[in-house]
């Protein structure tokens, strides 16, 4: 009998994130550098687990790199290319899933981004 997954399911969001997008901007010597901005004032709550081993050696057999899984609410405008910071530690979104189109949670694999950013990359938000 095979386990499936009910779209009803509740998570219990009660950790929080902030998400970031990359821009490229030209520093004072006029070479591009990459530049984290938050996507919305605040921080955001979400459930937040590190992948089973299950999941993780499933992501492998995909050839993606995935470590955590951030369920936030809703979102229209959600990029793969953003990241999320947890605690201090910046995630690369590898993947959003929709569950099936159901416009009421956004699950969010990612994986830990080798080189973290220093706080003179994070520009602050813009409304």
């Amino acid at each position: 009998m095979q386990h499936r997954e009910n779209s009803k399911r509740q998570y219990l969001k009660d950790k929080k994130i902030i998400l970031y997008r990359v821009e490229h901007v030209n520093d004072a010597a006029g070479f591009a550098t990459a530049k984290y901005t938050p996507v919305h004032a605040g921080q955001l709550w979400a459930y937040v687990r590190q992948l089973s081993a299950r999941e993780f050696y499933a992501a492998q057999a995909a050839q993606r790199s995935e470590d955590m899984l951030f369920v936030v609410n809703w979102r229209a405008d959600m990029s793969p290319d953003w990241l999320v910071r947890y605690r201090g530690v910046f995630y690369n979104i590898t993947r959003v899933d929709t569950f099936e189109g159901y416009k009421q949670d956004l699950r969010l694999y990612a994986a830990k981004l080798a080189a973290q950013p220093g706080e003179g990359d994070l520009l602050p938000f813009e409304a």
